[in-house]
């Protein structure tokens, strides 16, 4: 039977998040490297055969739909919708309060939307064509609600930043309480979640301080030497796709949480 290994895992997470970063700063810099010269320096003067002086952006290949980073996503999340209805189905036997159990039905339905939404209810796979509501009004024309408004976006965003990147902090508030352990097990079932927000706060932070304290001068032209603007993306890490990163985190979390407190289940059971 098949163990999961979380330190391997997480491991592998970040060897992979290392091995983006890598690609990203490279191909998002390619431009700008192709006038390194072997003085450091950069010069119109000089060509590095290396880079491409018209390549900048993000890899389609990694970040674009159904790519490398969209389907390690989708993959996570088909696990842990599995692991979430073992979860239900755990509680029921051990007959928990019925309050726990509608939380953790609303947890199945938030993910279970969470996934349908990234694959576009399934147009990403059988790839039929948007009506024309959807042509219409989702800025991407695909048949999802979160390209249609930044508050069916930008609010979902935000409460997964918060339940993946701060439930090691919740926990500490909240065990404090004298509630039911189940519960409290749900916001942390196990310690080593928190190398995971970890990650993530310092994938979220950077941007979000730049972004509030407005400091980034917007895009600037392209010069021979380094500009703010690209200082600025690469502080913030925007020379990689920053939301579909920040959102293969999110689904990494939610994985490792529906495995460890499912766990936690099987003790008490």
């Amino acid at each position: 039977m098949f163990k999961y290994n979380y330190k391997l895992s997480l491991l592998l997470f970040i060897i992979l998040s290392t091995l983006l970063i890598i690609e990203g700063f490279f191909y998002y810099y390619s431009y700008r490297l192709s006038y390194l010269c072997n003085d450091l320096s950069f010069s119109n003067q000089c060509s590095n055969i290396l880079f491409d002086r018209n390549l900048t952006g993000f890899n389609p290949l990694i970040w674009n739909e159904n790519r490398i980073v969209e389907i390690l996503q989708t993959f996570l999340l088909v696990y842990s919708l599995f692991y979430i209805f073992k979860m239900i189905r755990k509680v029921k036997i051990i007959k928990l309060n019925k309050v726990f159990i509608y939380i953790l039905y609303l947890y199945f339905i938030s993910i279970l939307y969470y996934f349908l939404e990234e694959i576009s209810w399934g147009q990403h796979i059988f790839h039929w064509q948007s009506n024309d509501f959807f042509l219409k009004y989702n800025n991407q024309g695909e048949t999802n609600i979160h390209n249609i408004s930044n508050i069916f976006d930008q609010l979902p965003r935000t409460l997964l930043s918060i339940w993946c990147g701060l439930s090691f902090i919740a926990y500490k508030y909240f065990s404090n309480l004298n509630l039911n352990e189940y519960f409290s097990k749900f916001i942390l079932p196990s310690k080593n979640l928190k190398y995971i927000s970890y990650i993530l706060l310092s994938f979220i932070l950077p941007d979000m301080i730049i972004d509030k304290l407005n400091l980034h001068p917007g895009y600037l032209k392209h010069t021979y030497s380094i500009n703010l603007s690209e200082i600025y993306d690469f502080i913030s890490f925007n020379f990689i796709r920053l939301s579909e990163y920040q959102e293969l985190i999110f689904t990494f979390y939610i994985f490792n949480h529906s495995v460890f407190y499912n766990k936690y289940l099987d003790h008490k059971t």
